[in-house]
């Protein structure tokens, strides 16, 4: 099976090159820079990623989360560094489990602002009136994955 982390590759690493140069701190609002080492291969990584702000935390929603690799690393607390708008942080990424309260919380916030991205988990036709029912919250959870990166002290 072709990964999609394995097709983007060759165009993250110009996006990577861009919001790091001057231009990110105009796509800094959307995009950041996620940089870690893999748990299992021990290399280092950078891609981009698209992110919410909560409080300190950026959060990650993952479309299509079986055909990428990289939210894996995260499933339980791991490193890493982010860098939005041109300023480079330490922090902690841990993925988010649909148990997990804040899980529909940031699914249902993101499809508040953006109905049409309910196609990428799934196919869900998001209602802003009634949010997410049952079936879709099912739907939902075998098809996306939220990972949390909180700041370091």
């Amino acid at each position: 099976m072709v990964m999609l982390d394995d097709v983007f590759r060759p165009a993250n690493r110009v996006v990577v090159r861009l919001l790091r140069s001057p231009v990110g701190k105009l796509a800094g609002g959307a995009l950041l820079v996620l940089e870690y080492v893999g748990r299992s291969s021990g290399r280092g990584f950078s891609t981009p990623v698209g992110y919410q702000r909560d409080g300190d935390a950026f959060v990650v929603l993952i479309s299509k989360p079986g055909q990428k690799r990289w939210w894996r690393n995260f499933r339980e607390p791991w490193p890493a560094e982010v860098t939005v708008r041109r300023q480079r942080l330490s922090v902690t990424g841990v993925l988010v489990p649909p148990e997990d309260p804040a899980f529909f919380d940031q699914v249902e916030g993101t499809l508040d602002r953006l109905p049409w991205m309910g196609s990428q988990f799934g196919g869900v036709k998001y209602n802003r009136r009634t949010g997410l029912t049952d079936p879709q919250r099912e739907v939902v959870a075998e098809n996306a994955a939220v990972v949390r990166f909180t700041p370091n002290s």
